[in-house]
């Protein structure tokens, strides 16, 4: 497997889901090789049976600065000066693709997200002759869309065996709505262990709350296409105009983390909002078991980048917490509004707002938290997910 971001040290949340991707892949009888780029936090003290972690070296290991963070883009955009680095990354990348894969011989690649880790590992294979496998999580489908990036995308669907998406909302983005039913094509979503996030404690962490406080809770990256200033204004409305007695929990860093502090300061709602920062994934358990409700109010970027998937809204599902989410990207494909969770217009504190409040009112939110715990079993358990990967992997060898 070839990524753009992978855990760098026990207990970090990078691309955390590629982890579990792997260990259950590797329980399914695969031997299991990771490629990621290096980091200054790397600590080599990653130790699962099965799969083997390399990362690669692109730059002085202390001005490796490109992945991670807030990603790619948002990483260049926060500093213009590390667009050197990309020609630098990019020929690592491959060159430790060739090595690896003279090393191993391996069966099979699988590249994460299409640009530019897919069209590395596609042209590679050109190299190796090993069969490649491109799979897009969201904001290389959705974020990436001007002339050039549209060629690179074409160039690696071409030269690549087999694609993924999470969701059919990212296949179309990533591949185009003609190639739905192209026999290339497999809709695969990144799972959840169901039952490490539904044995969260409810308790332990709300000792210091009235019972009577309704927790609302957001997990992920502190960026734009998060929406998360819609979340604090549509607090606000709850909590000034409502009278609702609220907290919000934002769980997360990123780009965005002190501009939004700066706008629950100026909304005075500060006393009922607490900014956690980063939270090791173990423990996220206890968090989503102590809320009474997650929202993830996603929005399309100024760029068109948006939420492939929403692997926090799986979990939270996974946990029975009860979820209100914006209808962008591929998060329809994983909500079925008014059964599993609740739909609302993006961009739109007001909705958010109304959302929230209609869910609390009616009572609704344990029968819809209910069937989405029924659903994350049913379909987005990491066993489930793992066997689809397992018999695409087998089907693309042969």
């Amino acid at each position: 497997m070839v990524a753009s971001s992978y855990p760098r040290y026990e207990g970090d949340s990078a691309s955390i889901f590629l982890r579990y991707l792997a260990q259950r892949v590797a329980d399914a009888g695969f031997q299991v090789h990771i490629l990621a780029p290096s980091d200054a936090r790397v600590r080599f003290d990653i130790d699962d049976k099965g799969v083997k972690v390399h990362y690669f070296r692109y730059f002085p290991k202390c001005r490796n600065m490109l992945a991670y963070g807030s990603g790619i883009l948002p990483n260049i955009r926060n500093h213009p000066w590390t667009v050197v680095q990309i020609p630098f990354f990019i020929v690592s990348m491959f060159f430790s693709v060739l090595k690896l894969s003279r090393l191993h011989r391996p069966d099979i690649i699988h590249a994460h997200w299409l640009i530019p880790v897919g069209l590395v590992a596609a042209l590679s294979s050109k190299f190796t002759n090993v069969p490649v496998v491109v799979t897009a999580h969201g904001g290389d489908a959705f974020g990436m869309k001007g002339k050039v990036a549209r060629l690179l995308k074409a160039l690696t669907m071409k030269n690549s065996d087999a694609w993924t998406a999470n969701t059919e909302g990212t296949a179309a983005a990533a591949f185009g709505t003609d190639q739905l039913n192209s026999q290339k094509l497999s809709v695969i979503p990144m799972g959840v262990d169901a039952s490490l996030f539904a044995s969260g404690n409810r308790t332990e962490l709300r000792r210091e709350l009235d019972s009577e406080i309704l927790l609302i809770l957001f997990v992920g990256r502190l960026v734009e296409k998060k929406g998360v200033r819609y979340l604090l204004k549509a607090a606000a409305h709850l909590i000034n105009r409502r009278s609702m007695e609220l907290q919000l929990w934002i769980v997360g860093d990123g780009e965005c983390s002190a501009s939004l502090k700066e706008l629950a300061a100026s909304l005075e709602i500060e006393a009922h909002v607490r900014f956690f920062g980063m939270v090791p994934n173990k423990s996220l358990p206890d968090y989503y078991a102590a809320a009474d409700l997650f929202v993830a109010p996603s929005v399309v970027d100024r760029r068109g980048d948006t939420e492939g998937q929403g692997v926090v809204i799986i979990e939270a599902m996974a946990a029975g917490v009860a979820v209100v989410a914006s209808r962008v990207g591929g998060i329809s494909g994983v909500i079925d509004d008014g059964s599993t969770g609740i739909l609302c217009e993006p961009e739109s504190s007001m909705a958010l707002s109304n959302a929230i409040e209609e869910l609390i009112v009616s009572g609704r939110s344990a029968s819809l938290a209910d069937r989405a715990r029924e659903k994350i079993e049913r379909e987005y358990d990491w066993p489930v997910v793992a066997r689809r990967f397992s018999q695409l992997y087998r089907r693309t060898i042969r």
